[in-house]
């Protein structure tokens, strides 16, 4: 975390990270601010969003699922900030677009909800209004903007992982004994 007094970010503990998680979830603008600045935010962020990722695939009962999923799920992070970062039309480098892959990275802390029952829809849709939150703070975009260009990189992205995981990983998805 950013020391106050030097300006100089320190090594925060894994529980310093998971609060500021839970406050980014809870869409609040200053934690998002100081994890897209922050550069050893992105460690928490990739083990966050692979741990969503493998928990996605655990009624399969596979552990090549879970490593797929915590694979695929890493992967999906970089790609959608690249998504984002192209149809925001920026290319000053990569702060924004690492900030961008910090703050989403972190608030997949809510993926860890996926082993409740139905809950996927509205996680879906809770990561949707987070990114819109996050892009409109990284960026300096209006919502209106922020929220066009956060779903049409969601739903590319959807379309390709809706071709992946009905194609060729399937198998992934099947329930033993059936």
């Amino acid at each position: 975390m950013q020391n106050q007094s030097t300006g100089q970010f320190e090594p925060a503990s894994t529980l310093d990270y998971f609060k500021k998680a839970i406050e980014i979830v809870k869409l609040n603008q200053p934690a998002m601010s100081q994890v897209a600045g922050d550069p050893d935010a992105i460690r928490f962020g990739i083990a966050v969003t692979a741990i969503g990722g493998a928990l996605a695939f655990i009624p399969g009962n596979s552990l090549v699922g879970l490593l797929v999923g915590a694979f695929f799920s890493v992967l999906v992070l970089f790609l959608f900030a690249g998504l984002v970062h192209l149809f925001c039309g920026y290319s000053k480098g990569r702060q924004e677009f690492m900030g961008l892959v910090r703050i989403i990275g972190l608030s997949s802390i809510i993926d860890w909800a996926v082993v409740i029952p139905f809950a996927g829809l509205a996680i879906t849709i809770w990561s949707v209004v987070i990114s819109i939150v996050a892009a409109q703070k990284v960026y300096h975009l209006t919502r209106g903007k922020a929220t066009f260009v956060v779903l049409v990189s969601a739903l590319i992205l959807w379309m390709i992982s809706l071709m992946i995981f009905t194609g060729p990983l399937s198998f992934l998805y099947e329930i033993p004994g059936q």
